[in-house]
């Protein structure tokens, strides 16, 4: 497994940080997989029944994602958690933005356990990873964005710079068809217990074993 270390920074405002990773090797990268629809459509019905009175803020699990964001003075209601923004437009029935296999799993078991969620192309993340709060001067290149600024929010750090932080991922590190080594990182309140934390990456791993032959590791980190 790559190997995540904290800054002093993030340990001083988050106590006992928890990520889900899930890591793949020689996994393959399809344009579509024709069982997700269905996947997809069960968890739509399950997001709106469970949301169908009480908005997803309620949820204990994206409240203690809320309330992780603002230990390091992260707004969440203007830079929502990947998982939550993907949960309110399911239940919108706005559907999610189709990319690649790998990618839409990740969604789906984001939306579907609450957890914030970024998959990085291993291959061109360079040296150990570093779990930290971004400087304001930092920022990075996104994937549907030109510039994503790191400044005052949980980020993902390596040789190169910065490469992602729970609501969006990089393009230097983005799934491509030429990806071949995964991994995916969950962004977990300390709040939350390991046995969910688990089943999230479980999930995950799941999915991801029908396009390997290779084992896939799992870890649920604290720091």
């Amino acid at each position: 497994m790559k190997t995540i270390i904290k800054s002093d920074q993030i340990a001083d405002k988050i106590k006992d940080l928890k990520l889900g990773l899930v890591e793949a090797a020689r996994i393959e990268v399809l344009s579509d997989d024709d069982p997700f629809e269905q996947e997809l459509l069960g968890l739509v019905i399950e997001l709106k029944e469970k949301f169908h009175d009480i908005p997803p803020s309620d949820d204990p699990v994206v409240s203690a994602t809320r309330r992780m964001y603002r230990q390091v003075g992260w707004e969440p209601t203007k830079y929502r958690p990947s998982s939550e923004a993907l949960i309110r437009r399911l239940i919108k029935g706005k559907g999610l933005y189709r990319i690649n296999n790998l990618v839409d799993y990740g969604n789906l078991v984001s939306a579907r356990f609450h957890i914030p969620m970024g998959l990085y192309d291993l291959d061109h993340v360079q040296g150990d990873i570093c779990i930290d709060v971004g400087n304001e001067w930092e920022s990075y290149e996104g994937i549907s964005k030109p510039k994503i600024s790191a400044g005052g929010k949980i980020i993902l750090r390596d040789n190169d710079g910065v490469f992602g932080n729970p609501t969006a991922d990089s393009k230097r590190t983005s799934i491509t068809e030429e990806t071949n080594h995964i991994l995916a990182i969950f962004f977990v309140s300390s709040t939350i217990d390991d046995d969910y934390a688990r089943r999230t990456i479980e999930s995950l791993a799941r999915f991801y074993s029908r396009f390997t032959t290779n084992k896939i590791d799992t870890e649920v980190l604290t720091l």
